[in-house]
């Protein structure tokens, strides 16, 4: 899958338009129409800031790595400041957040 079709597919599971991201990063939405179609590359600064307005890292829009899940879940149990009522919660929200973008 392309970066342009992991933006799209991840703008739509967040139920966003093409307007509503191209604001948020700054940019025009004929420029996110044209990097969904894959007819244009975002820059380096704006694939970050598309990064964080979508909720997943650069691997993730570039290679598909999805890394969220083995980076946060065992920064969450190892927390000691939390309580595992805390961590058992914020745990179950990850899992479901990465099954819904899964089956997006």
């Amino acid at each position: 899958m392309s970066i342009g079709k992991r933006i799209r597919k991840r703008r739509q599971i967040l139920e966003m338009t093409q307007q509503e991201l191209a604001k948020a990063v700054g940019v025009t939405p004929q420029h996110i129409s044209a990097i969904e179609q894959d007819k244009r590359d975002p820059s380096l600064s704006s694939l970050a800031k598309l990064a964080e307005e979508l909720g997943v890292t650069i691997d993730y829009l570039v290679i598909g790595k999805e890394s969220v899940i083995t980076d946060a879940i065992p920064a969450i149990k190892g927390d000691k400041d939390l309580k595992l009522k805390a961590k058992k919660a914020l745990i179950g929200l990850i899992q479901e957040l990465y099954e819904a973008m899964r089956q997006g």
